[in-house]
């Protein structure tokens, strides 16, 4: 592991993901660039597929520390072991997702995405993903991880594979009708410094 993974000291970002190529990554700035003036838009670097989110590490040592009282080195020696085996699980080669639609995600619908059809091959990354993030919830003293995941803002969706990019925040009214291209997508890091 590079050495700047080796510590967690900053409340670092972790998520499974995969972002667009070039030119799905063109269709995507084409499609925000039609939405009303004065939407906010995801920033270019951030357009991205989630496939399991983790959240801030501290955070969640924070909520896991308060059910099991692991240490925050015990903690990060756990998450060194579950970022790797994250990384070695996402696959090597690019993969298409085809459009289903705009939809309106969040509590209040306002957060403008494009969802893609699942493929039985996103199906089964997706669970070998939540199975690792399962598991180092376990070794961390997890008893009902389940349970634990659904009281809990960083992983309440982590069960549920429902594969979109966000476009905009904020937004209101009527869904686009613009045309949607298929997408595909090449892993990203796991860790994400400086966020």
């Amino acid at each position: 592991m590079p050495e700047s993974r080796r510590g967690f000291d900053a409340n670092l970002r972790l998520y499974a993901q995969m972002q667009p190529d070039g030119p799905s990554l063109a269709h995507l700035l084409s499609l925000q660039q039609s939405l009303p003036a004065g939407t906010r838009l995801v920033p270019r670097q951030q357009l991205h597929l989630t496939l399991i989110h983790f959240g801030k590490v501290l955070d969640v040592h924070r909520a896991v520390n308060a059910q099991t009282g692991i240490s925050r080195s015990a903690y990060e020696q756990l998450l060194a072991g579950y970022v790797a085996r994250t990384e070695a699980l996402l696959p090597a080669v690019s993969f298409r997702l085809e459009p289903a639609g705009f939809a309106g995600f969040g509590m209040r619908g306002s957060t403008l995405v494009v969802e893609y059809l699942p493929t039985p091959e996103l199906a089964l990354l997706h669970r070998d993903l939540y199975g690792e993030l399962v598991g180092f919830l376990g070794a961390a003293g997890i008893r009902d991880a389940a349970a634990f995941m659904a009281g809990d803002p960083n992983f309440m969706f982590a069960g549920t594979l429902r594969p979109h990019i966000s476009l905009a925040r904020g937004f209101a009214g009527a869904l686009p009708s613009l045309p949607l291209e298929s997408v595909t997508l090449q892993p990203m890091p796991v860790v994400y410094p400086g966020h």
